[in-house]
């Protein structure tokens, strides 16, 4: 009689592909994760409150739906996804013991425990996200081209509102930012659940700044929100003051024209309009917007349009042990520009971090520092002071160059 020599984790991983994948054994494990898997690649509220402030975690985690990913969950408070192992130890269901809870897999998968399986319905891996149904395609469309119709130039009469907006933050509007417009009363809707049914429920409507999220080829997909109150100040009635539609294919990658300059070589990228508009000021150069920090790893740069690219980082406080989601998202778009053969920086504000409080991001730092009042040649050189390492400059060289 030959004995098992398997690690244990090999063993563990050769009985959940007999099971059916991981998909159809966590359901086996915790009921935590049964509404994420049931509605499979489609955002959820996220089972761990404790681990976001004060939207809760409401819509931000979901089951990646690439079968290469199979198990493996994506949240804003996990800026690297997290794999099943990992999640079933944050749930805790079984402990937060990783031999403990292998063993604990590995029993049930054998039968050796009293442990009751629930039947689930095997989850069908839906191997291509990227392709979306045509009807519902056409139905977010015109959602979007609703919206779209009512926006009004931010140096329209009645959009004051938006430009006492952008003087509150001290980014004055000298000229009109690219893709960016104004909407005079946007409905805003609170998501509750009733019944084990999510309800959507009208607030109110109020001022909007909308913005344009185009796909590197260029076309719509998306529009980004915030929503203002009737005095120009971001609306704090709301837990998500900022919001973003459903999106139509071709999201990933996307950005937000904030200011195109003609023949400029050189884009800087960020995430929010705001510190992308203070940035160009700061710069006089292009700039894209990301929607949040998490779409700035898949950003699309035009090798054709552009030789250089600067990424104005955040550099938010470590959580769990891991360093924060701005500069880890930031910081992968440098890694893969560098790759696709662009020279690139790489600007992280340098400060030390107040537990429990976010430090200044580069708006901040350009506002604090009167940088718009510095002679333009001056200012860039100035930013850089207040960069780690004066910012990080990198440029791939290939092997085989001359």
């Amino acid at each position: 009689m030959t004995s098992n020599t398997k690690p244990l984790s090999v063993e563990v991983e050769d009985l959940v592909r007999e099971n059916g994948g991981w998909l159809n054994v966590i359901p086996r494990m915790t009921s935590t994760f049964d509404k994420a898997i049931t509605n499979l690649g489609k955002l959820v509220d996220c089972p761990f409150q404790s681990r976001h402030s004060r939207s809760g975690g409401v819509d931000s985690f979901r089951f990646s739906s690439d079968g290469k990913y199979e198990g493996r969950a994506i949240c804003t408070c996990m800026p690297d996804g997290m794999g099943p192992i990992d999640l079933l130890l944050e749930d805790g269901a079984h402990g937060h013991e990783y031999v403990k809870l292998m063993l604990r897999i590995r029993n049930t998968l054998q039968g050796k425990t009293n442990f009751t399986p629930r039947r689930s319905t095997p989850v069908v891996v839906r191997r291509d996200p990227e392709v979306m149904p045509e009807e519902k395609q056409r139905k977010r469309k015109e959602k979007l081209m609703q919206i779209a119709k009512d926006l009004l130039p931010l140096d329209h009469p009645d959009a004051k509102v938006a430009r006492q907006y952008f003087a509150s933050r001290g980014i004055p509007l000298s000229s009109m930012i690219g893709d960016v417009k104004f909407h005079p009363g946007l409905e805003y809707f609170n998501t509750r659940v009733v019944n084990n049914q999510k309800v959507k429920e009208l607030h109110g409507r109020f001022p909007t700044i909308v913005s344009a999220c185009r796909s590197g080829a260029g076309p719509l997909v998306n529009l980004h929100k915030i929503y203002l109150t009737p005095d120009g100040r971001k609306l704090d009635s709301v837990t998500k003051p900022k919001k973003v539609d459903s999106p139509l294919q071709g999201f990933k990658g996307s950005s937000i024209k904030v200011a195109t300059v003609p023949g400029c070589r050189t884009l800087h990228v960020t995430e929010g309009v705001e510190k992308g508009w203070a940035i160009h000021l700061a710069t006089g150069e292009t700039v894209r917007a990301a929607t949040a920090c998490s779409m700035l790893a898949t950003m699309a740069v035009s090798p054709e349009l552009y030789d250089r690219v600067v990424i104005w980082s955040d550099n938010d406080p470590m959580k769990n042990g891991r360093f924060g989601a701005g500069q880890t998202f930031a910081w992968k778009l440098f890694l893969r520009l560098l790759r696709e053969g662009f020279e690139v920086t790489f600007m992280l504000p340098s400060f030390d971090h107040v537990e429990g409080a976010k430090g200044p991001d580069w708006e901040d730092i350009i506002v604090s520092n009167s940088v718009l009042q510095m002679p333009q040649e001056e200012r860039l050189s100035y930013l850089r002071t207040h960069a780690e390492e004066g910012g990080v400059t990198k440029s791939w060289k290939c092997k085989n160059a001359a």
